[in-house]
């Protein structure tokens, strides 16, 4: 008898393999869940619905170091980006080069998912330009966030605000509303 676990990943070339059977684990029966990313680790983080599945790494570093041990992560990379090709700008920001970025308004999905972590680092590490020097808009509601999920609250100096409901990312670009963002798709 095969073991059962569920499994949840979203729907990419190196996972298609997992979904469609052509790469399966001896002596395990999976049961796959194709999921888009923000809802799959909310789900996760929230209620752990899945054996398996894969996580926001930020997140999951974010809970472990505030004690929870009921995750364990393993080094497989799903998606292979270099985040900060997905920033994001108007042409009338005023944005030439990354250093131009501090004092702007930065839309964001999720301020504490991996890749909007990992844009800010390279901003920061890279170009000099802090977080706190920007102003961040974001997308998802904290009880559908990872954040929500883990508990984060921004560092000191940090501005994170809502995103009202009635509009988005996209839409508040467009009417000029924001400068930036980071990994809008």
């Amino acid at each position: 008898m095969k073991l059962q676990l569920s499994i949840a990943t979203d729907t990419n070339p190196r996972t298609r393999p997992i979904m469609d059977g052509s790469v399966s684990p001896d002596g395990i029966d999976l049961i796959h869940t194709p999921l888009h990313p923000s809802e799959m680790f909310w789900r996760q983080l929230k209620f752990g619905d899945f054996d398996v599945s894969e996580m926001s790494f930020s997140s999951l570093i974010k809970a472990i170091s505030a004690g929870n041990d009921q995750w364990v992560g393993l080094p497989v990379f799903t998606t292979h980006h270099f985040f900060q090709n997905w920033i994001v700008i108007r042409k009338d920001a005023g944005i030439n080069r990354p250093e131009d970025m501090a004092g702007k308004r930065v839309g964001v999905p999720e301020f504490q998912q991996t890749a909007a972590v990992w844009s800010r680092g390279i901003l920061k590490h890279e170009f000099g330009v802090d977080q706190t020097e920007m102003e961040f808009f974001m997308e998802r509601l904290p009880k559908t966030s990872h954040g929500g999920s883990t508990g984060f609250v921004p560092p000191p100096g940090v501005t994170v605000n809502q995103i009202p409901l009635e509009t988005n990312i996209g839409e508040m670009m467009l009417a000029g509303e924001l400068d930036a963002t980071l990994l809008y798709s």
